[in-house]
């Protein structure tokens, strides 16, 4: 196991050059690492020899505020500011959810348990109705639901922490810190709603108005080499206001043109890509608008030139899932892996069991997808699908490629009841196949319809709702206790949470058992009662446990 040095200071940086928690690794691959220069301050390497210093009570410095001053964005007043604080706890419940499970915390700070340490500071939509916000939170991990996987592939057909129909996920214990800055510089507290699996966007709403009620006015039809403004929040020092303690930003304007536009079969836009010699990091969830002032998108990705956009309607449809249910909702996870049957190759088909003239037929037509394989414990596994197959339609509606396949997946939605017509080899007509759909957060799940890498089933101390990650002899040290795990999550309605277990508790032993570096697995026998000692500001205190069958 190797060790990942954390050590926690605050932090108010702008996206995405945001951690001051810098992972060893991937703590967030998808935007760059901020240099020593652009952080207030950085991880030390960690001296192995030296012992821990004492720690004392002090106070902590208060959260620089921030302060949007009047930038180019007066002509798309939708656009506004989010500043989201993450506490020491959220980013390690954060970095853990990135893939550093397993991954040892060296050294800790403990005045930044349950004070800001972070913050990132993005661009935002506010939608027609006024408070409803969609953004591209970078740090939205720490704030979805406890659990991330859906499946567990030793009990096939049970789904585990997924949103099925009507079922909303449970949230973490500790409600998010945002604030949202409008255009003319008022400040409205935000609440999260839950965060969209499909395009990854969370959606918040305000407490009051983000801007009047409206509607856009209606927009050009798009066309290559139409002019587009890309609106995003940068850092600026207006001369002689220069304090450590304000973080001035303005909502600048980068100037871009239509590149690309990809549509549905309905003729709605699906893809959306624009060029600019003037992109930087700092335009990742930035609002795209038309020359008139309208929507278009937010800006999910870019490489060299171009940013790829997330299109309005996309983004309408994701704020819809997300109020209905009031909560996060994951992809839809079917569970396989597939080729285009225009795009497959012969040997793929003979290798999976079709014969020469049964192929013909079916080349010839060009729908449908070939499965190469079904991960056991899936939906689709479940379902009876097999190699070979070919899904043709998905109900009642023809698979015509790859991305068709993932739009109709999608728009059925997480926990959904599908209807496949499958064709097999060797057999003459289509085989309904009915399938319930899984769901997923994990952020490899994309386009393809692949399964993500499978967990096993909740064990230990994530059967009893409690998230951990995993402390040095440093680290515990520094908190006051001689060895444990710090409680990173508590799931609401969990054992844990009835019986009083807090984020930013260490627990020390359970059952007199010491618990250490790799207990996180820790596997309990049948009894019904647990006896934790736990680390609670440097106090020790015994909380009885009691496990429900």
């Amino acid at each position: 196991m190797k060790k990942i040095f954390y050590q926690l200071k605050f932090a108010f940086v702008l996206v995405p050059a945001l951690l001051a928690l810098p992972s060893a690794s991937r703590a967030q691959s998808a935007t760059p690492a901020t240099t020593a220069a652009q952080t207030p301050s950085s991880a030390q390497a960690p001296q192995e020899k030296t012992q821990p210093r004492r720690t004392t009570k002090r106070a902590m410095t208060p959260p620089a505020r921030v302060t949007v001053i009047a930038g180019q964005s007066q002509g798309a007043p939708q656009v506004v500011t989010i500043v989201h604080r993450l506490t020491g706890v959220k980013m390690l419940r954060y970095l853990l959810r990135q893939g550093n499970e397993g991954d040892q915390v060296f050294t800790i700070d403990p005045e930044v348990i349950s004070n800001d340490v972070h913050a990132s500071i993005i661009a935002g939509w506010a939608l027609d109705d006024g408070k409803t916000i969609a953004a591209r939170l970078p740090q939205a991990g720490a704030e979805i639901e406890f659990g991330q996987f859906p499946m567990s592939p030793f009990e096939p057909g049970k789904l585990s922490n997924v949103a099925t129909a009507g079922v909303p996920l449970a949230r973490t214990r500790t409600e998010p810190d945002l604030t949202v800055i409008t255009n003319d510089g008022r400040r409205l507290r935000a609440r999260y709603v839950g965060l969209d699996g499909q395009t990854g966007l969370s959606v918040l709403q305000v407490n009051g108005m983000a801007m009047p009620t409206s509607v856009q006015t209606a927009a050009k039809q798009l066309a290559e080499g139409q002019q587009v403004q890309l609106f995003a929040p940068e850092r600026t020092a207006p001369e002689g206001e220069a304090t450590s303690q304000i973080i001035y930003v303005k909502v600048a304007v980068t100037e871009a043109k239509i590149s690309k536009v990809a549509r549905t079969t309905a003729g709605g836009v699906e893809k959306l890509t624009v060029r600019s010699t003037n992109l930087s990091p700092v335009i990742l969830g930035g609002v795209a608008c038309d020359e008139a002032g309208n929507t278009l998108g937010i800006v999910d990705a870019f490489e060299n030139n171009a940013a790829h956009i997330i299109p309005a309607e996309s983004i309408r449809a994701a704020t819809r899932r997300v109020l209905e249910r009031q909560a996060s909702v994951p992809k839809p996870l079917l569970g396989v892996r597939g080729e285009p049957v225009d795009l497959a190759a012969r040997a793929v088909f003979l290798a999976n069991g079709w014969r020469e003239d049964q192929l013909n037929e079916l080349m010839q037509k060009q729908l449908g997808i070939l499965l190469t394989l079904v991960m056991p414990g899936t939906p689709a596994a479940v379902a009876k699908l097999h190699p070979g197959d070919v899904i043709v339609s998905v109900n009642k509606e023809e698979v015509k490629s790859a991305e068709e396949f993932s739009k109709l997946l999608g728009d059925a939605g997480s926990g959904a009841q599908v209807q496949f017509a499958v064709r097999r080899p060797g057999l003459a007509s289509e085989v309904p196949i009915d399938v319930k759909l899984g769901g997923s957060f994990d952020p490899l799940f994309e386009w393809h319809f692949e399964m993500p890498p499978l967990q096993p089933p909740p064990v230990g101390l994530n059967q009893l709702g409690i998230q951990t990650a995993t402390l040095s002899w440093n680290g515990t040290s520094q908190l006051g206790a001689q060895t444990g795990l710090l409680v990173v999550a508590v799931q609401p309605e969990s054992a844990a949470a009835r019986s009083g277990i807090r984020e930013g508790d260490v627990i020390e032993s359970i059952d007199g058992r010491r618990v250490g570096r790799g207990t996180w697995v820790f596997t309990f026998n049948r009894q019904k009662k647990h006896v934790f000692s736990v680390v609670r500001d440097r106090e020790r205190k015994q909380i009885v446990l009691e496990a429900v069958e």
